[in-house]
């Protein structure tokens, strides 16, 4: 009986992170500023986006942090 316990609590809770996520971004460092490119699947259709900062933002503001952009085909 003891076993069956600590198995049960060994037991991870389950979640649905894999089925929540939407894309992923990696951090590229380019000539003149970091950013981010990756991909988004919205509607079961997939965008190829990068996310620059917001140079312009200003202090005290309610402007993005990040602004998302839809990547165009080289």
């Amino acid at each position: 009986m003891f076993e069956e316990e600590t198995k049960t609590a060994e037991k991870k809770p389950e979640n649905n992170w894999s089925e929540r996520e939407l894309g992923a971004l990696w951090r590229v460092d380019g000539k003149n500023q970091s950013f981010y490119s990756g991909s988004i699947k919205v509607n079961g259709e997939e965008y190829k986006i990068v996310c620059f900062p917001n140079k312009h933002k200003e202090a005290g503001s309610n402007q993005p942090d990040i602004r998302i952009y839809k990547s165009e085909d080289k």
